[in-house]
């Protein structure tokens, strides 16, 4: 391995960011320690990289790797640790958020950041990290967790939910999304639900949301009101439960929800019991 032995002035760096608890790192931080211009700067950050102290995360953004981490250069390992460097503002979502709450039980090695906000990937390593432009009016719903003493924003349960329908193909598919939907059932409040889906403003998610919570994991119950508020009248367009570029527009219709079941029964039932 790479020893991770230092110059005088890349010493004074490292000494003076872990002294002051600066997990974060940028050129201008760099400068101030260092007391270097920026030319000087940038080539103190890429020798502290090449030796495994810091760790690309963003244009002149860094992550400490600290002398805890050993002798060795041995690179930040936790993918959330390194995903919640990426972009302010952000919170994990989709598959990742599912995890980090328990609705879904095969990790995966994408972790989704959700961000309004233009940012490049720049970290390497075993796990893929997958940016998700959010509109500004559409950024909402998140909530801080700690995990292994980290501090992480991830979407709370009912936006989970939600993004999961609307792009299940960042959950497993269709059948992700259901198992997702059923474990998220008795943890969810369904007045926030509603307000996320006002507030979203999308007419077919909210029917799709409506008619699986009705049918997916039916022991557990769904207000009626709040499926009275969703379900569409009788003139409605008809609305496919899954992606019709995977699944088609064929398949049995619902009239209650104007739900056209175009998703094979052995997919909708794969994780959670369906009506």
């Amino acid at each position: 391995m790479r020893s991770r032995s230092l110059s005088a002035t890349e010493a004074r760096v490292v000494l003076s960011l872990e002294e002051s608890r600066t997990e974060d790192v940028t050129l201008e931080t760099i400068e101030r320690f260092a007391r270097v211009r920026r030319g000087y700067a940038r080539k103190l950050a890429h020798g502290l990289v090449a030796k495994g102290w810091l760790q690309r995360v963003g244009r002149g953004r860094y992550l400490l790797n600290p002398s805890g981490y050993g002798p060795d250069a041995v690179p930040e390992t936790d993918p959330l640790r390194l995903g919640s460097r990426l972009v302010e503002p952000y919170y994990f979502g989709y598959a990742t958020a599912a995890e980090l709450w328990g609705f879904l039980l095969q990790p995966g090695r994408t972790y989704y950041v959700v961000t309004p906000r233009r940012t490049e990937v720049r970290i390497r390593g075993p796990a893929r990290f997958q940016v998700v432009r959010s509109a500004d009016r559409r950024f909402f719903g998140a909530a801080s967790i700690t995990r292994r003493g980290q501090a992480l924003r991830v979407s709370d349960p009912e936006r989970t939910v939600l993004d999961c329908l609307d792009r299940p193909e960042l959950c497993g598919g269709i059948p992700g999304a259901v198992q997702v939907l059923a474990r998220a059932k008795p943890r969810l409040s369904w007045p926030r639900l509603a307000r996320y889906l006002k507030r979203v403003g999308n007419r077919s998610l909210a029917i799709r949301c409506g008619f699986l919570a009705e049918h997916v994991r039916p022991a557990v119950p769904v207000p009626t009101r709040w499926l009275d508020a969703l379900r569409p009248g009788a003139d409605a367009a008809w609305v496919p439960l899954g992606p019709p570029g995977t699944y088609g527009r064929a398949g049995t219709r619902d009239p209650r929800w104007r739900v056209v079941r175009n998703v094979p029964a052995r997919e909708l039932l794969a994780e959670e019991d369906a009506r």
